[in-house]
């Protein structure tokens, strides 16, 4: 019995055996081709000139044989996963505990996205978690999780600072209510007592969340498959496997975000 990570496992299962399946008997492109095409698809979500075959890869016609049961195996597990349905989102959920956030800037974001996506789900479904474990099985790797943090800026407009004051007022049916203003003095060229400044991220963090969201399912997924899969091949004995679904909290390093809100 060959020894194996559960990753492994499914890189040899995906880029080896199951490009066997749909081959049939003509040639075509050669395993180099294919495994070109294979990485287009992963890479790019877009197919070049041939459909994958039941388990998400391109057909190698210069492959012989028959997949490995393993390897069968393992696609029909992979495909399995999209029966098990969605996957959830916890509450307080937060994905850049390495980075400092004092006054909510980051979390306000994230929490932004997570109702987001509870909302349209599509990145949570099982199908979506399908799609992951075959991009990178035959990619050979997990999900880029790494980012740079954002810096907090002031809210500005052609690069000047703008100042902000909270005003109240009645609504039609003489209801109090308060709204936010502009909190500068054209007249008298200086803030409005009591105005203060805002602060916002310097780019958008949808993508790195969603980056991260996509490890800890990726993670989710092989302990799935691991369970699944672990003493029922007869070729390959898969290691013993726990999901780090925080990698990057090792990387936990002391940063320091301005004051959300200066006073005048």
């Amino acid at each position: 019995m060959k020894k194996v990570t559960i990753d492994q496992f499914l890189t040899w299962a995906f880029t080896q055996e199951l490009c066997k399946v749909g081959a049939g008997n003509d040639y075509g492109p050669s395993i180099a081709g294919s495994w070109n095409m294979m990485s287009a698809v992963a890479e790019l979500g877009t197919l070049i000139d041939r459909s994958p075959n039941g388990y998400g890869v391109i057909p190698d016609y210069m492959a012989g044989g028959d997949p490995h049961a393993d390897a069968v195996a393992a696609g029909n597990a992979v495909k399995a996963l999209a029966a098990r349905g969605g996957f959830e989102i916890g509450e307080g959920w937060k994905p850049f505990p390495e980075w400092r956030d004092e006054f909510g800037l980051i979390q306000a974001e994230v929490e932004n996205t997570v109702e987001a996506l509870r909302l349209k789900p599509d990145a949570l479904s099982g199908r979506h978690v399908v799609n992951l474990v075959v991009t990178y099985a035959i990619l050979g790797r997990g999900p880029d999780w790494s980012v740079e943090q954002p810096e907090a800026q002031m809210v500005s407009v052609n690069g000047k600072p703008l100042w902000f004051v909270m005003k109240s007022a009645k609504d039609g049916f003489g209801r109090a209510y308060n709204y936010e203003a502009d909190g500068f003095d054209r007249k008298k060229q200086r803030p409005m007592r009591g105005a203060y400044r805002k602060y916002e991220l310097s780019a958008p963090l949808r993508g790195a969340i969603l980056s991260r969201l996509d490890w800890q399912l990726w993670q989710s997924a092989l302990e799935i498959l691991h369970a699944d899969l672990s003493g029922r091949l007869s070729s390959n004995s898969i290691l013993p496997f726990s999901p780090d679904r925080s990698p990057w909290a090792a990387h936990r390093a002391a940063s320091t975000m301005p004051q959300a809100i200066e006073s005048a």
